[in-house]
Formats: structure tokens, C-alpha cells, sequence
């Protein structure tokens, strides 16, 4: 109970002192994010379609900029002294354009299959209680790439990882940090729930028209991402960075050995020297050689070694 208000006050703590910043990354980030959104509004008014296929291709083009707005609010979680918003924000969009090009690619697919599914088996449920197992397995599916690309951002813009290790990792913690997964959603259904009070209040469509630009450009996206970073951070760079120490000081000896030899060597590596704590959680995921593995795994691998050497 006392690690959970240390919790809660180190948020909002985190939250009003550089809440100056969050909006000032939010105006940055207003520049592509109205730009690209009302080009495909009309375009969708334009060709007559009114689809989601093109109401969603906003996410696609605003994407990469949000590399910007990730590595901003991931500096003010964890806590850095004196962040500084404009020369990170775009250092971190040269940096990983093409990275987060892709996964707009990916999130706009996920999103409008995820819609289209969900609204189709439920429109069908009410004629056929059949298809309500379609639409539980459609739901699931979007809670689960909600949960990986709480993870996505904030891994792009602060590990050197290919994509596949990316979305790999990313899909080892959706579910491995499920009680953190829980506290993000939580977190934003209630900005959302706060942004949908703020919204339906407006006494007039002026004023609506002004709430929606003020929510959307001055506190939603940095808000949102800054508390998915701070429920998901934490325990990623636990995981990734400091989870085993002796595991990062093999794996490098195990690149050593291979860059002598002149490259990527087929002999199985020594998993003998790695130093593992048994006592500990043995579906906890440790960081080795590129890859998220479970501790038990890797006390097998250091076990098979074992016996080969007794073997040899």
C-alpha cells in the first residue's frame, strides 16, 4: 500500500511539475497532428467515402512525430534533471523516422481491424448469439496490441533493437507486466473519461469546436504518453537494461569470442559462467544476447552447458 502512494504521488508529482512541458511538446506535436488530420477529413469529404479506412490513415503520417513526444515524456518519468523539450523532440524524430513509420503502418492496420471487427461480430451478435465469441476473441485481440504498443514507443526510442526484437519484446511484456498494462489503461480511460466530461459540457458547437482543439492540442497525446511511460518504463529497463548484469557481461563476452573467430560462430554458446539467483520468480524475463528469455529458461541452458563440459 505505502509502494502504491509512492506511486501516486511520484506521478502527479512528475505531472504538474512539467506539466509546462507536456504542453509545450503537445504544440509541437499539434503541427502534424492537425495538419495530417484535417487532410484526410476532406479527403474523406472529398471522394464522398466517409470510411474509417481513410478516417484512420492520420495515424500512419503522425506517428513518426510522436517519437518526439515519447522520448520527452520518458525523460520526465524517469525523473532526468532539467528536461529539455524542443532539441529532443526532433532529435528523436531524425533519429527514428522510419522506425515509427512503420509502426504507424502497423497501428493503423491493428486499429482498423481491430474497429471493423469489433463493430461487425457486435452487429451481429444481436441477431446471433454466436457471433459473441467472435467479438470476445476480436476484443482480446485489440487489448493486446493496445498493450504491445504501450511498450513500442518508449522501447524504439531508447534501445538500439531491430523491429522484430522490438515487437517481440514488446509482446513478451503486453502480457508479462500485465499489472502495469492494467494501471496505463486505467490511467488512460480516465484522461479519457476527463477529455469526454470537459467535451460534452460545451454549452454551444463554438465552444465545442474550441474544447475539442484544446484537449487535443495542449494536453491529450503528452499526457497519455506520459502515463503509459510511466507504468510500462520502470520495469522495461529492469528487464532490458538491468535485470541481470552478469547476463550482459557474458553475452558481450560471448560477441568477443565470436569477433575473434571472425563472426557468427554455430557452436552453441557457454551458458555455463552465467551467474543466475534460482530463488527468484523463474518466468521473470531477463534481457540475453538480444532477446527477452525467461530466468528458467536460461538456468536450463546454463544446466545443458553443465553437462556437456562434464561430458567433454
Amino acid at each position: 500500500m505505502e509502494k502504491a502512494k509512492l506511486g501516486i504521488t511520484r506521478f502527479f508529482t512528475g505531472l504538474f511539475k512539467n506539466f509546462h512541458k507536456l504542453l509545450l511538446v503537445n504544440l509541437l506535436f499539434a503541427v502534424p497532428l492537425v495538419g495530417f488530420g484535417l487532410l484526410f477529413y476532406f479527403v474523406n469529404i472529398w471522394t464522398g467515402l466517409y470510411t474509417s479506412f481513410i478516417g484512420f490513415l492520420p495515424v500512419i503520417f503522425v506517428f513518426p512525430f510522436f517519437a518526439g513526444v515519447t522520448i520527452v515524456t520518458r525523460n520526465i518519468v524517469r525523473g532526468d534533471e532539467n528536461v529539455e523539450v524542443i532539441k529532443p523532440y526532433f532529435k528523436a524524430i531524425k533519429e527514428n523516422f522510419l522506425y515509427f513509420l512503420v509502426h504507424g503502418i502497423i497501428l493503423y492496420l491493428a486499429i482498423f481491424f481491430c474497429y471493423s471487427s469489433i463493430t461487425l461480430y457486435w452487429s451481429l451478435a444481436n441477431s446471433n448469439g454466436v457471433f459473441f465469441i467472435a467479438f470476445g476473441v476480436a476484443v482480446i485481440i485489440a487489448v493486446g496490441m493496445l498493450f504491445i504498443f504501450y511498450n513500442v514507443p518508449v522501447m524504439t526510442v531508447t534501445f538500439d533493437l531491430s523491429l522484430k526484437n522490438i515487437y517481440k519484446n514488446s509482446a513478451l511484456l503486453s502480457f508479462g507486466e500485465i499489472k502495469n498494462n492494467f494501471f496505463a489503461t486505467l490511467g488512460l480511460f480516465l484522461l479519457f473519461i476527463f477529455c469526454a466530461t470537459v467535451f460534452f459540457t460545451a454549452p454551444n458547437a463554438t465552444a465545442l469546436v474550441v474544447i475539442m482543439i484544446i484537449l487535443s492540442v495542449l494536453i491529450a497525446p503528452s499526457v497519455g504518453s506520459y502515463i503509459m511511460n510511466f507504468y510500462v518504463y520502470d520495469d522495461l529497463e529492469a528487464v532490458i537494461m538491468n535485470s541481470d548484469e552478469r547476463a550482459e557481461k557474458l553475452r558481450k563476452e560471448i560477441e568477443a569470442e565470436q569477433a575473434k573467430r571472425g563472426g557468427v560462430t554455430e557452436e552453441k554458446p557457454d551458458f555455463s559462467a552465467l551467474d543466475l539467483d534460482e530463488s527468484k520468480d523463474p518466468d521473470e524475463y531477463l534481457y540475453f544476447n538480444g532477446k527477452m528469455i525467461r530466468r528458467k529458461v536460461l538456468i536450463q541452458m546454463k544446466k545443458e552447458s553443465e553437462n556437456e563440459q562434464e561430458k567433454d
